[in-house]
């Protein structure tokens, strides 16, 4: 299968690739000119199968490392980026090296922003592992950790050099994760491709071929590598990237202090919900819309609703980046496949809604 290939344009004028396709990393030499790279750092999680990092490995035509993170949320911190640095320096790494980050949304957030910050910033290459980092965070430049409990509190704007998306990995992906991918996939479509989300939302996650979830793939990376063009910090456009963020984000942090946390899509399905029911109560949305995005959620296999203290998550929602002088910031919808940016909701609205 041919690889399929994406450019995206950032603000140093450099556009960077974004190719998708199978048996991508064995290619890797062909794909990116490493031979300008001093040394490698990969940065990856115990999830990942010892097979594929090694693999990574002998298809380097550079010397290389590997940093093994802990899975999960609650390894994006500032201990793990420290170990990221201490190996970048230990391994006498330099401005001319580059980091590799192998995995799903956490390690390319971590792994970018440790990248962003060693030596005032070196290169790094995103190869997302996971559906919803390959249509998600693996894309689009920003990387950030959480701290204080509020996700990606501290963290940059920095984009890769390029981004590898080997369709090989989904294979063994759990369904949960499988599942969880969707949430943004569809988001994607509800903020600005009506036919799109028609498309995504046609099957079960599951039911979709190999074929199938490559032409997904690259109409999610389409739709974000054209609002991040236009877009890339966050000014104007890509504002509306952040639906059903707000609320998710919030439910997703309070689940990460229970014994059962959310999958990243899982909460954001339910942040999607809310805010659906945010935009019809400002009279942004139909009543039929409304329904429409949490029947299609539920078709998907998402969760759509959450128990937790109304006032834990309005504490939580009050740490929200999109808030300005106090007033609550919200990406909501005017119909399937049309959202609108900088919209406020009085807390009594927020609150009927939870």
């Amino acid at each position: 299968m041919k690889k399929i290939k994406i450019h995206i344009k950032n603000s140093v004028h450099r556009d960077y690739p974004v190719y998708i396709g199978i048996d991508l990393l064995e290619k890797i030499n062909s794909l990116i000119d490493l031979s300008k790279y001093s040394k490698a750092i990969i940065v990856t999680d115990r999830n990942i199968p010892l097979k594929l990092v090694q693999d990574l490995q002998i298809a380097l035509p550079i010397a290389n490392s590997v940093v093994v993170l802990g899975s999960g949320e609650q390894n994006k911190d500032l201990d793990n980026v420290k170990k990221i640095l201490k190996t970048l320096k230990n391994f006498g790494c330099d401005r001319k090296s580059l980091v590799i980050n192998l995995g799903g949304g956490v390690i390319g957030d971590i792994g970018g922003f440790a990248a962003s910050i060693f030596m005032r910033g070196i290169d790094f290459l995103q190869i997302p592992t996971t559906l919803l980092a390959q249509v998600d965070a693996g894309v689009g430049g920003k990387v950030g950790i959480n701290l204080l409990g509020i996700k990606n509190l501290i963290g940059t704007f920095a984009q890769p050099i390029a981004v590898i998306i080997n369709v090989n990995t989904l294979s063994t992906l759990p369904r949960r994760e499988l599942i969880s991918g969707f949430a943004e996939i569809i988001k994607h479509g509800l903020i600005a491709d009506k036919k799109y989300f028609k498309q995504v939302t046609s099957k079960k996650p599951q039911e979709f071929s190999q074929k199938e979830l490559i032409e997904i793939i690259t109409g999610s990376c389409r739709i974000k590598a054209s609002i991040v063009s236009q877009d890339e910090k966050e000014n104007n456009l890509r504002k509306i990237l952040n639906f059903g963020h707000t609320i998710g984000h919030a439910i997703e942090a309070i689940s990460q202090e229970n014994n059962k946390p959310l999958l990243h899509g899982e909460a954001i399905s339910i942040g999607m919900v809310a805010e659906a029911k945010i935009s019809k109560l400002l009279g942004l949305l139909s009543d039929e819309d409304c329904a429409v995005v949490k029947q299609s959620l539920n078709k998907t296999g998402l969760p759509t609703t959450f128990t937790a203290p109304v006032n834990n998550v309005m504490e939580k929602i009050k740490s929200d980046k999109k808030n300005v002088k106090g007033e609550f910031g919200f990406t909501l919808l005017e119909g399937i496949g049309k959202a609108v940016i900088n919209k406020t909701a009085d807390k009594s609205v927020i609150r009927k809604v939870l």
